[in-house]
């Protein structure tokens, strides 16, 4: 039984070695040359341990994935994740859905027009080339003023995350953050630790 199991695993872990072999972006010939003397074995081994009912045509297509690899070169090139991404950006154009391609050809046309004539337009309107990004304060942090606060609490902002409620282990840990605060702030904050 023991044998089975180290059997099953070595020839699960050699199909995943096979697969991760044959998808690295580069690939050398006799490495390739190798893998496809290599999977017919791990095949056999499989048929030894599984039910021929697990086995169906797919399984026996990667004995064909080497000769594809050493035709074609990296796998990723023959791969259409990239056609599929671009043709559900290209469907989520179509407005008129009884027709489909002219609405995307529309939508495609209407999207790079507007891209190139944004490149004639005066400097100081806002596009979508010329837009700031998403955290950009200009270089110049926004605060507000308010008499008797010291400048560390005076930055306007929001905090992030889901709000939890402080809790310290003992009053001494909560003076001691409070006073490495005071301590630490730009303005003399002598007059907060007389209290």
């Amino acid at each position: 039984m023991t044998n089975n199991v180290f059997n099953f695993f070595l020839n699960i872990k050699g199909i995943g070695a096979f697969f991760r072999d044959l998808s690295t972006r580069t690939l050398k010939e006799e490495v390739v040359e190798q893998l496809q003397e290599n999977i017919p074995i791990l095949l056999c081994n499989l048929e030894k341990i599984f039910p021929p009912g697990f086995f169906d045509v797919m399984e026996h297509l990667a004995v064909h994935l080497p000769y594809e690899a050493l035709l074609r070169g990296p796998v990723h090139y023959g791969w259409m994740y990239q056609y599929e991404r671009a043709m559900k950006y290209l469907k989520g154009k179509a407005k008129n859905l009884a027709k489909v391609e002219g609405s995307i050809i529309a939508g495609s046309l209407t999207e790079e027009v507007s891209h190139f004539t944004s490149y004639y337009f005066a400097s100081k309107v806002r596009t979508r080339r010329r837009a700031p990004r998403r955290y950009d304060d200009g270089g110049v942090a926004p605060t507000y003023a308010v008499a008797g606060v010291p400048d560390i609490f005076s930055q306007i902002g929001r905090l992030g995350g889901k709000s939890k409620e402080v809790w310290w282990s003992s009053e001494q840990d909560a003076h001691s953050a409070h006073t490495y605060i005071l301590l630490n702030c730009e303005d003399p904050l002598i007059r907060y630790f007389e209290r």
